[in-house]
């Protein structure tokens, strides 16, 4: 739930912000047309992307060019309030800018291998700009548009010139194309992830319905079956393979429930996971 959102425009478009919430909080977006530095000042969450999942805590930096994203904040006993630090970038606004002359660095480029999230190294001159940033929202009758135009420029300078990633150069001369990826990949990136059908179709850009659609089409049976039936498959290898704990199996399978799990579990296989254990187990020394 967001508690408190601060927020500077230009022509109407948010483009520096400072949030406030409290997990556990998921946000789904699909960002067309649009990159952004993000800044976690506080908080624990989990960054899902078509191709791959990006773990980021307290001062960790992002940058994402266009494409569809889902963020879960995660709970922290320690932490109430988690906030974060945005500054959007648009097409339009980089033409202001730059006054319709984009830097080659800005300019698209055939074959350069990027991911859709990268990122940033920690750094003195990364910290600097963080405190810049807070400090306007500090002082916010001090802050025009021409500040804050001056403050994307200052971060994508800061940024390409710095190599602070080594895929940066990739995703900046491609800021506003998203990258294709194919439906099963998306699929097996996150089958073992703690995510529910929505949540796949928020990752993928899709509504529920287009997505089960798609899934069925694709897979000749529902998402719900399918990716049930390959984590309680990955449940059983690692029950047979391993001394681990029933609990740590379901959580590394994508149940977040033990007790739905053991459930799901006895219904496949017609006994539970402990006597599906015990059992085999006992055979394969026969």
């Amino acid at each position: 739930m967001i508690v408190n959102r601060e927020h500077f425009d230009i022509g109407g478009k948010v483009i520096l912000e400072k949030v406030a919430f409290r997990p556990p909080f998921k946000i789904s977006t699909d960002m067309v047309n649009e990159a952004c530095f993000l800044h976690i000042i506080k908080g624990t969450s989990k960054l899902f992307l078509p191709e791959k999942n990006i773990d980021l805590n307290d001062s960790d930096s992002l940058f994402l060019k266009c494409s569809t994203y889902m963020n879960a904040w995660q709970e922290k006993k320690e932490d109430q309030v988690n906030e974060a630090l945005l500054v959007h970038i648009y097409p339009e606004i980089l033409d202001k800018i730059f006054d319709q002359q984009l830097p080659s660095f800005l300019k698209g480029k055939e074959g350069v291998k990027h991911s859709s999230a990268e990122k940033i190294k920690i750094s003195i001159m990364i910290e600097n700009y963080i405190e810049s940033l807070l400090f306007y929202f500090n002082q916010p009758s001090i802050v025009t548009e021409e500040l804050v135009e001056i403050k994307v420029k200052e971060l994508l300078l800061l940024l390409v010139n710095s190599h602070y990633s080594d895929n940066l150069e990739g995703i900046f001369s491609n800021l506003f194309t998203p990258n294709e990826y194919k439906f099963k990949e998306l699929i097996d990136t996150h089958l073992f992830e703690d995510l529910s059908i929505q949540d796949y179709a928020d990752i993928a850009g899709m509504s529920l319905s287009t997505f089960k659609r798609r899934f069925q089409m694709i897979y000749k049976i529902s998402p719900k079956k399918y990716i049930n039936n390959r984590r309680l498959e990955k449940a059983k290898q690692l029950l047979l393979n391993t001394e681990d704990r029933i609990s740590d199996i379901a959580y590394d399978c994508g149940f977040n429930d033990v007790g739905y799990f053991s459930k799901t579990f006895n219904s496949h296989f017609n006994c539970s996971p402990s006597f599906y254990r015990k059992t085999e187990v006992q055979a394969a020394f026969n």
